[in-house]
C-alpha cells in the first residue's frame, strides 16, 4: 500500500503514513464530573472512541468530525487536540491515528449510521471508562483529556489564524495593491477551507479590508451565514506603518474569548505569532512557524485558548487544505 498523505495535525505541513484515520474523545459535564463516551465495535468486541480512515479529498479534522457522526450520529466541534496513537496494521502497514476533544452539549441521542459497524455506546466517568476500554493505549487519550480538564484547558476556544489563498503575482500586478484578486488556485483554496474550518465552533470571522483576504473567507462566510468583519490593521499597509496596532487587535480577540477566524497577509503573520507566542508557555511558544513564510496560502494556525480573565493558549496546530 502506498503512503497516504493529508493535511497535517501537528506543526507541519503534511503528515504521512501507510493509513491515516482521525477521531474524537467525546465529553459532557456529568453530575460528578464529566464523562466520555466509549463505542462499541460488534466485528472486533471492543470499547473504544469512534475514529475511523480518512477520505480522499478529507483533511484530518474533517474526517475526525465525519466519523463521530457516523459511529454516533454526535454532532461535534473539535476541542484541543490528543495524543496520537500509531501502530503496525498486518504486521507492515503503519497506521496513525489523531484524535482530538469534543465536547457534546444538550441531549445528544446516540445513532450509528451503520449499527454493523457500532452497536452501542455508554457514557462513563473517566475512572470507569480506564478500566472499560479494551486496548490500554487508548488510555492515553483518556489521560490527556482528564489533565485538561485538571486545568480548565478541555474548555480551549480556538483563535484561527488564516493566510489568505494564492494571489495573482505582486510582481505583475500594476493596479492598486489592496485589489489585488485571487488566482484560480487561491479560490479553490478557499472552497476547501469552507470544510475544514467547520470543524471548530467559529462564532466570528475578521479579515483585512483588502480583496484577497476577504475572498478568502467569502465561501465560508457564505456557508455559515456570518458575516465577515473588516480590521484595517490586519492589513499588510496598516502593519507596516504601525505594527503595535496590528498586536493590539489581535490581543483585542485573545481578549474578546469569542471562536474567531481571521484573515490577513504573509507579511503580517509575524507580528500575529509574536503576540501568541506572549500569551503561550515556551512549550507551545516553540511549535509556532519562525521562518519565513510562516504559512503557505491558504494555510492555517489553530490556537486554543484558555478561558479566563488572562488569555492563555494550551496548544497550537496547523492544516493545509487538500487543494493547497
Amino acid at each position: 500500500m502506498s503512503p497516504s498523505t493529508v493535511a497535517s495535525a501537528q506543526a507541519s505541513s503534511r503528515v504521512t503514513a501507510d493509513i491515516l484515520a482521525a477521531g474524537a474523545v467525546c465529553w459532557r459535564n456529568g453530575a460528578e464530573g464529566i464523562e466520555v463516551a466509549l463505542i462499541h465495535r460488534p466485528r472486533y468486541n471492543d470499547w473504544s472512541w469512534p475514529k475511523g480512515k480518512v477520505e480522499p479529498g478529507e483533511t484530518l479534522p474533517e474526517a475526525a468530525i465525519r466519523e463521530v457522526r457516523e459511529e454516533t450520529g454526535f454532532d461535534v466541534h473539535l476541542g484541543v487536540p490528543l495524543p496520537t496513537a500509531e501502530y503496525m496494521v498486518g504486521g507492515k502497514n503503519l497506521k496513525k491515528v489523531f484524535y482530538w476533544s469534543a465536547e457534546v452539549k444538550g441531549e445528544a441521542t446516540f445513532a450509528p449510521h451503520n449499527p454493523r459497524e457500532v452497536d452501542e455506546a455508554v457514557w462513563l466517568p473517566i475512572a470507569e471508562a480506564r478500566t472499560k476500554l479494551t486496548s490500554y493505549a487508548d488510555r492515553d487519550q483518556l489521560d490527556a483529556l482528564e489533565k485538561y480538564d485538571e486545568t480548565d484547558a478541555l474548555r480551549a476556544w480556538p483563535l484561527i489564524l488564516v493566510r489568505h489563498g494564492k494571489a495573482f503575482p505582486r510582481a505583475k500586478w500594476y493596479e492598486t495593491e489592496h485589489v489585488r484578486p485571487l488566482l484560480a488556485l487561491g479560490t479553490r483554496q478557499a472552497m476547501a477551507l469552507t470544510g475544514l474550518l467547520a470543524a471548530w465552533e467559529v462564532k466570528k470571522l475578521v479579515s483585512s479590508p483588502w480583496k484577497r483576504c476577504v475572498a478568502t473567507l467569502a465561501p465560508f462566510s457564505a456557508a455559515t451565514g456570518k458575516s465577515i468583519k473588516k480590521v484595517a490593521a490586519l492589513s499588510e499597509k496598516a502593519t507596516a506603518a504601525n505594527p503595535d496596532k496590528t498586536a493590539r487587535c489581535i490581543e483585542k480577540l485573545l481578549d474578546k474569548g469569542k471562536p474567531t477566524a481571521f484573515c490577513t497577509h504573509r507579511p503580517v503573520v509575524p507580528t500575529v505569532l509574536k503576540v501568541f507566542a506572549a500569551h503561550a508557555p515556551k512549550r507551545i511558544a516553540e511549535k509556532l512557524p519562525t521562518e519565513d513564510p510562516y504559512l503557505k496560502p491558504g494555510e492555517i494556525l489553530v490556537a486554543y485558548v484558555r478561558p479566563g480573565t488572562i488569555a492563555r493558549i494550551v496548544e497550537v496546530e496547523r492544516f493545509r487544505p487538500i487543494d493547497a
